[in-house]
């Protein structure tokens, strides 16, 4: 009797650590009570589990053709006098807004693809960063906090700009936390798909350049930091030349600047 009733209970007691160990049930301590596997990474609007008051939007911005640009040994050409073309079109509204004050980001340096440079993602992020803040005035100004390990988007009080891992043909996705009640961002993440080939080339408006068969890394992270301040994806033809265009290209650079519809959009907001 005593043999069978140990059975029982080592049988329960492997049962309970298989359960909590388990990568399906397991929570991660760091993620507020989110399950490893339950933060989405399809576009759309998601309830936050544990959190009733908040939803987490997720953009995915991908790339405007079927060919997916990917690392190569070989050293890519650079291709120069590209142009910066202007919109009035204005950028929409997303549905939330980062409360005024300072916001601290927080970059992973590890991250970064050697092709872009780890010293350089701090450039770009101020740079990128700045605009966003000089075209609302300065109501959000952005300031770089302490270096992150983190690769994923988690919901831990970190926003986080890093490149780890993305859906397939994803080139960036954001994360956006905010409550569904008033509008206000908590917390936002990006991450660039690392499985794309990267380059960086400063902003020269006497002379636009960027590397052909690669994303240029400001870019496409200009794009990202308009849905931290607000701003949704337009895919017509009227917003083509828009910083929110939600289509990225290769070896595009003018999504480093705003377009006066960007501008407008993000007024409108602040």
């Amino acid at each position: 009797m005593h043999k069978k009733i140990f059975a029982v209970c080592l049988f329960a007691i492997l049962f309970v650590l298989a359960w909590s160990l388990s990568p399906v049930f397991a929570k991660n301590p760091d993620n507020n009570g989110w399950a490893d596997r339950e933060i989405p990474e399809e576009e759309g609007t998601y309830d936050v589990p544990g959190h009733p008051n908040l939803k987490v939007r997720v953009f995915i911005h991908r790339p405007g053709n079927t060919r997916q640009v990917k690392p190569t040994p070989a050293p890519p050409a650079p291709v120069c006098d590209l142009e910066d073309p202007n919109s009035t079109s204005v950028a929409s509204e997303a549905g939330w807004y980062i409360p005024s004050g300072s916001w601290t980001y927080n970059l992973n340096l590890n991250s970064v693809p050697a092709s872009v440079g780890s010293g350089n993602l701090a450039l770009m992020s101020a740079d990128a960063f700045g605009r966003w803040s000089s075209a609302i005035d300065g109501t959000v100004t952005f300031a770089e906090g302490p270096t992150t390990t983190a690769s994923r988007a988690v919901y831990d009080e970190q926003n986080i700009i890093t490149w780890g891992r993305a859906p397939g043909g994803a080139l960036a996705v954001a994360y956006i936390w905010y409550y569904q009640n008033t509008g206000e961002v908590v917390e936002v993440d990006t991450i660039m798909n690392k499985k794309y080939s990267w380059s960086w080339t400063p902003y020269n408006e006497g002379n636009l350049c960027s590397v052909v068969d690669t994303y240029d890394a400001q870019d496409i992270l200009t794009h990202e930091l308009g849905h931290w301040v607000g701003l949704d994806d337009h895919y017509t033809d009227d917003y083509k030349e828009n910083t929110m265009y939600g289509y990225g290209a290769a070896a595009e650079v003018k999504k480093d600047t705003l377009t006066t519809g960007d501008i407008n959009g993000a007024v409108a907001i602040y």
